[in-house]
């Protein structure tokens, strides 16, 4: 009796203690805004030109060991945009650009989200709404968990006038936008 006793309580312990390891990556993770970024570069007149946004928030629900259950939503503030020249910034705002009055947010869900077998980093295939424009991207990602916090470094590019943003030409801006996230998640 006090074997079949000994065996349950061992096999009890060992699925609690399982569960209990498997909670410890599988969660919500929640972003601290302080350190972290999202960033923009592209190219105008031939230089680079980087901006960020100060305003943002994302839901990102992931396990590395099972990435393909996992969820990432994030979300944008674009009159948070900011960069090192408020004359750009001013053209930013404006209908031809962002049009934050009728389109105050920017939004990436994630799809689906793979292992890239080539480099070991993840693949988060989702669509992007920038400008009223959704619009499928595949956005690379690294996902390093250390005891109770992680970091997310990843990046895509887009092409701005997919998404209908700016002047219908590239001699000045170059069409090609890189995105690039770091977030600090608890």
């Amino acid at each position: 009796m006090d074997r079949i006793l000994s065996r349950t309580t061992l096999s009890v312990f060992t699925i609690l203690l399982a569960s209990l390891c498997h909670n410890l990556q599988a969660k919500d993770w929640q972003v601290n805004n302080e350190n972290s970024s999202i960033r923009y570069i592209y190219s105008l007149e031939g230089a680079a030109f980087r901006g960020r946004f100060r305003e943002f928030s994302a839901e990102i629900n992931f396990d590395p060991k099972k990435p393909e259950e996992g969820k990432i939503l994030g979300i944008v503030n674009i009159v948070s945009s900011k960069s090192s020249s408020a004359e750009h910034d001013e053209y930013l705002m404006e209908e031809d650009w962002f049009d934050p009055n009728n389109h105050p947010e920017s939004q990436f869900i994630s799809e689906k989200i793979i292992r890239n077998d080539k480099s070991g980093n993840f693949i988060a295939y989702g669509n992007l709404t920038l400008a009223g424009i959704s619009q499928p991207i595949e956005m690379e990602f690294d996902f390093d968990v250390k005891e109770s916090k992680a970091n997310f470094s990843g990046s895509f590019e887009i092409k701005r006038l997919l998404f209908g943003v700016g002047w219908d030409t590239t001699n000045w801006i170059a069409d090609e936008v890189d995105v690039q996230i770091k977030l600090e998640l608890n």
